[in-house]
Parts: structure tokens; C-alpha cells; sequence
């Protein structure tokens, strides 16, 4: 999958690479004609001939700098040439398989769709940063190639010198990493404690302190701040002690090269303005060191990030991308009847859930009823294909790996909303006429819900949705499914933090609006009960089988 990334960047790679052997070439010129200049004003006191390499120093200075330019524009534009693409692929592949189980491996539906972000954010952008450092070994490379013979040609001592510095820096960029990656790891799991004391303290503190709890939270939160201090001070000293020695090494190498370098001139084997040189390219051989270890352990961060998009990708492990698929599933016509037949759902430590076989017609509600834990939810997401389950589940005669995104609604109990208004939250389907806005709006009871707001459905949701009641979410991710004008509905009940009224009024609406398609709702209200054709009780642990 790298080289697919590679090949999308492949003319703006090119680019970067051309600009940046200007640079390096030029970059490494500048100490050579700064030689030249001091040993025409210093030893043969010839200032003609110092002006003229000065007036070429400033000449290389410019192509220098162009050449700088034009490496870092290249390189921006083939990381974001790739990071398009590599991003359209991997949205595509989301949306055309949305069912398909490979993307979730059977976990919990919040770390799934934490991981998928993941993939999407920091995975993607570890893949590009990958693509944009590639031209620094073309710069690794130039700098060998020119360096060696030059070093040699001053001198073969000051080779010797500069050669022993290299697996010194190698050894020291070696062993630091691994202990810093390992401190920086324990002070983010210190800070991810920390939040959420501080996510506690400002959620509960108020209601824990008629109980006299609030000391102990404070007192929680105090410690968790001393562990982030303890770690932050671990790892600045690893990280001092890192950056002190990868900096006096070049710098010990140095000195050495000038004792070497200066009886070199002492005896007349080279001159002050060689010495100079030598002394400035000691710190490009640092440098290239240093890079070459940051693009290997970049690379090796690449490969498992690209390892970890290319499931999502389906990418073969010939390297091949697959084209898009021509026979991806349309609409779903004819009656919408969906048909589950012998669905099982196996737990790991716990009982099968199942088997289930139904068979429901557009505008019959299904009730999924049961003591909490007895596998309503779950039972609702193998019905959606986002648990791995055996059986078959089918909709119009097609089986579910065949639907296209739009064919479930899914409505969790506790949805998540984006931060912006109500407005912006229901609009995350898709572009929708106003009419068909407020009519999802009146059918999810969002009227009743927003009465005492003064913006309606122009009132800001704040962070996650909490600046809403907990009703007052479960209604807006219900409009949201009706905006998603889906067959089939699973309500993971969705009116379980109404009051008796409104989740009445809603219901009643609700059951008006949903005539052409199958809802499945998991419940324990009597209110839905009340509404539903049929209604399948769950038990713990269930080991009857459930039939129509």
C-alpha cells in the first residue's frame, strides 16, 4: 500500500527530489567556498580572489535557498496528493461496505468506531509524513557521496574522524528512543487518568457532595496531577539527557578533528580554510545521521499504519488495490420484507444468544424485551451486521453483506452528537429539503422536546450532545434516522429518558410515520409494548430458542 501511495505522488515526489539535490549540493558548496575564500584573503592575501568567492558563496547562498523552496513545496504537495487519495479510498471503502465485518472484528461498537477514527486520522497522517520525508534520503544520499571523497581528499585522518562519529550517533539514537517512547507512553496514560478526574469532577461533583464524596474526588484528582508531574519530570530527563549527548558527540568529534585537522596544518597538509570546512561538514554528518534514523523508525511506524488502513482498504496481500466495484448494490426494491432465519450470536464467556427467525413486513413493529443484559443491544447490531453472527438475515431477497449503506437506521441508546446545533447534527445524513427537516423534526417529537429552548433547533448541542438532557438526544438521533429515510429501523430504546407524555405523543407519531417500513425495537417501556405486533422476550441466560 505504501508503494500505491507513492505512485499518486509519484511526479510531485520527482520534483521534490530534483530541488532537493540543489539544495544539498549547494548546501554543502557553502563551507568549501568559504574555505577557498579564506585561504585567498589569509594565505596567498589575494583579496581579488576572496571577493570572487565571496560574490560565488552568495550565488550558491541563493540556489541554496531556491532549492530549500522547492524541496519543501514538493514534498508538501505529494504528502497531500497522497493523503487525498489514500483518504477517498478509505471513505469509499467505508461507505460501499459498511456491513462488513472485517471493519469491526466482533468488539464493542464505541471502540470500533474509535479505531476506525484512528485509521482515518492518525494512521493516514503517519503514512503521509512518511511520503513526505522519503526525499531526505535522497539528501542522506547526496551527502555521503559528496563528503567521502571530499574528506578524503583533505585528508584521510579527518575521514577517519568523521566516520568514527557515525555509529556513535547510531548508538545513542538507538538506545534513547525505546525508553522515551516508554516514558512518553506512561505520562499520556498519567494525563488520560487525570481528564478523566477532571471529566468527573465536572460532571458529578456537585451532586456527590451531599454524600461527602467531593474530598475524596479532589483528593483523586490531586494525585492523579502528582503522576502527570512524576512522569512529565521522567521524561524530560530522558529527554535531556537524549538531546545533551546527541549534541556533544558531533561536537567531541569536532574537537577531535580539529587536534587531527590542526597538525594536519601544522605540517602543512592542509590549510586553515580546509580546516574550516572540515569543521562545518562535521555538522551535516550529524545531521544526515540523525535523519536517517528518524525516516527508518518512520518508515517502520508507516508500514504498520498502512498494515492497519489496508484492512479497511481490503487491500490483497499481492499489494493490488481492487477497483471499485461496478455491481455495488443499489436501492432496495420491491416490498422491504425482511427475513431473519436462524441468526446466533455467540458471546465469548457467555451463552449463544439465539437462534432468531422472523419475518416482518413493512409497517409491523418487532419488541425485543428482556432484563438489562440479556442481549437486546447485541441482538439489534447482528440484525445491523455490525456483530459477527451465523444465520442469515435478508431484506427483499437480498442478504445483508449485499445492502447498500442506506438500507439500517440504527438509533443507539445513548447516541452521539457532533459539536454545532440540532441542526447541523440532523444534517450529517446529507443535504435535505426544509420540508422534509421539519417533518422528520415533528416526527421525532423534536418540538416537544426544544419547546423551552429560545434557538429550537438552532441551540448549540455543546460537547458529545451534553448540553441537552438525555431525552432531548435520543429524539434528535431518532430525526436523524428518519432522515436517513431507511426500510428497516432499530431502536435501541429510544424513548427510555422521555416522561410518560411525550414518550406517548411521540410513539403515536411515530408509529403514523413508519407504515412503509419494519421497525425493531429494543425496549423495556410498556408504552412500546402496547404498540408493537409481536414481541420477543430475551431471558437470562437465554437458552430457549426464539421462533415466530
Amino acid at each position: 500500500m505504501l508503494r500505491h501511495c507513492l505512485r499518486h505522488a509519484r511526479p510531485q515526489v520527482l520534483r521534490s527530489v530534483a530541488w532537493a539535490v540543489l539544495r544539498q549540493c549547494s548546501f554543502l558548496a557553502l563551507p568549501w567556498l568559504l574555505g577557498l575564500a579564506l585561504d585567498a584573503a589569509v594565505r596567498r592575501a589575494d583579496p581579488a580572489r576572496a571577493a570572487g568567492y565571496a560574490a560565488a558563496l552568495c550565488a550558491v547562498a541563493l540556489a541554496e535557498y531556491a532549492g530549500m523552496r522547492g524541496w519543501q513545496l514538493w514534498s508538501n504537495l505529494a504528502e497531500a496528493r497522497a493523503g487525498a487519495w489514500l483518504r477517498t479510498r478509505l471513505l469509499r471503502s467505508v461507505l460501499e461496505n459498511a456491513a462488513r465485518p472485517a471493519h469491526r472484528d466482533g468488539g464493542d461498537e464505541g471502540e470500533a468506531a474509535g479505531d476506525l477514527a484512528t485509521r482515518a486520522g492518525r494512521d493516514v497522517e503517519t503514512v503521509v509524513y512518511w511520503v513526505h520525508g522519503l526525499t531526505t534520503w535522497v539528501v542522506i544520499g547526496t551527502t555521503v557521496l559528496v563528503l567521502v571523497p571530499s574528506l578524503a581528499g583533505l585528508d584521510p585522518a579527518l575521514l577517519l574522524v568523521a566516520a568514527a562519529t557515525v555509529p556513535v550517533l547510531l548508538l545513542v539514537n538507538r538506545v534513547f528512543p525505546p525508553l522515551y517512547g516508554v516514558r512518553a507512553e506512561a505520562l499520556a496514560r498519567a494525563h488520560a487518568r487525570r481528564s478523566g478526574t477532571v471529566e468527573e469532577l465536572l460532571s458529578a461533583l456537585l451532586p456527590l457532595r451531599g454524600v461527602g464524596a467531593d474530598r475524596l474526588m479532589v483528593a483523586r484528582h490531586h494525585r492523579h496531577s502528582a503522576d502527570v508531574t512524576r512522569h512529565t519530570l521522567r521524561l524530560g530527563a530522558v529527554s535531556a539527557l537524549w538531546e545533551a549527548t546527541a549534541f556533544a558527540v558531533p561536537r567531541l568529534a569536532v574537537v577531535a578533528g580539529l587536534l587531527t585537522g590542526g597538525r594536519a596544518a601544522l605540517d602543512g597538509r592542509i590549510t586553515v580554510g580546509q580546516l574550516t570546512t572540515f569543521v562545518l561538514w562535521m555538522g551535516t554528518v550529524s545531521v544526515a545521521v540523525t535523519a536517517a534514523v528518524a525516516r527508518l523508525g518512520d518508515r517502520t511506524d508507516a508500514l504498520v499504519a498502512a498494515g492497519r488502513v489496508a484492512v479497511v482498504l481490503d487491500i490483497a496481500a499481492t499489494g493490488t488495490v481492487p477497483a471499485p466495484r461496478a455491481d455495488r448494490p443499489g436501492p432496495v426494491t420491491g416490498e422491504p420484507v425482511l427475513k431473519v432465519a436462524g441468526l446466533t450470536v455467540t458471546r465469548p464467556g457467555r451463552p449463544p444468544l439465539g437462534p432468531l427467525t422472523l419475518t416482518a413486513r413493512p409497517g409491523e413493529w418487532i419488541a425485543l424485551t428482556g432484563p438489562t443484559g440479556s442481549g437486546k443491544t447485541t441482538l439489534l447490531r447482528a440484525l445491523a451486521g455490525l456483530a459477527p453472527a451465523e444465520g442469515s438475515v435478508t431484506l427483499a431477497g437480498r442478504p445483508a453483506h449485499a445492502w447498500p449503506h442506506l438500507t439500517v437506521g440504527l438509533v443507539p441508546e445513548a447516541p452521539l452528537l457532533m459539536r454545532g446545533t440540532v441542526t447541523d447534527n440532523l444534517l450529517l445524513t446529507g443535504d435535505h429539503p426544509p420540508d422534509a427537516l421539519a417533518r422528520a423534526c415533528r416526527t421525532a417529537g423534536l418540538d416537544l422536546a426544544l419547546a423551552g429552548l429560545p434557538h429550537g433547533t438552532d441551540t448549540d448541542v455543546g460537547d458529545r450532545g451534553r448540553a441537552l438532557s438525555g431525552g432531548q438526544r435520543q429524539l434528535v438521533a431518532l430525526a436523524r434516522a428518519l432522515l436517513h429515510d431507511s426500510p428497516v429501523l432499530l431502536l435501541d430504546d429510544v424513548t427510555s429518558a422521555l416522561d410518560t407524555g411525550t414518550e406517548a405523543e411521540v410513539l403515536r407519531r411515530l408509529r403514523r410515520a413508519t407504515a412503509g417500513r419494519v421497525v425493531v425495537f429494543a425496549t423495556h417501556s410498556p408504552a412500546v409494548r402496547a404498540l408493537a405486533d409481536r414481541e420477543f422476550a430475551l431471558t437470562l441466560p437465554l437458552t430457549e430458542h426464539l421462533h415466530v
